[in-house]
């Protein structure tokens, strides 16, 4: 909320002065928001397990939740690079509305592929903008048929 004064505040150092204002509720809109934002580009570096299968052949998604906005679902893909393989590091530059503060991931798969479970170390995000690198730690295997069996988690980052 922001509430507009527009007027001088007289200080007093007597206790039972004081002077009441009115002040109007200004809410502003996601629009006008999203508006004064500039686009911003975040590398985002992957890191897969090493162990046995921890690498996938499935399509993997990403959405980062900031205090801004969000950054939408968006597939992470290079052409002709087999991505996401066991003990492998991957870099992605994604060109996204400034984010904000980072508050939030959910990171999936579609469980395609023939080995479609991933072993997830962590992801680590850089605002190129400002140089803040976000970790958000995992360390939880992505499939069906492993651990609690899902394909879909919400990672928290490290500070």
């Amino acid at each position: 909320y922001i509430f507009r004064c527009d007027t001088a505040i007289p200080l007093s150092s007597k206790r039972d002065e004081f002077q009441t204002f009115e002040c109007t509720k200004f809410i502003e809109s996601f629009t006008s928001k999203a508006q004064s934002l500039v686009p911003v580009k975040y590398e985002l570096i992957v890191i897969t397990g090493d162990e046995k299968g921890a690498g996938t052949d499935a399509n993997v998604f990403i959405t980062i939740f900031g205090s801004n906005g969000d950054s939408g679902r968006r597939q992470l893909t290079k052409k002709f690079q087999n991505l996401f393989e066991r003990g492998q590091t991957n870099r992605f530059i994604l060109e996204l509305l400034d984010l904000g503060d980072m508050l939030r991931m959910h990171v999936e798969h579609d469980n395609s592929g023939l080995s479609p479970g991933w072993l997830l170390s962590r992801i680590e995000i850089t605002n190129t903008a400002n140089a803040v690198t976000t970790i958000f730690t995992c360390g939880k295997w992505l499939d069906k048929n492993k651990a609690d069996g899902r394909i879909k988690r919400v990672i928290y980052p490290k500070y």
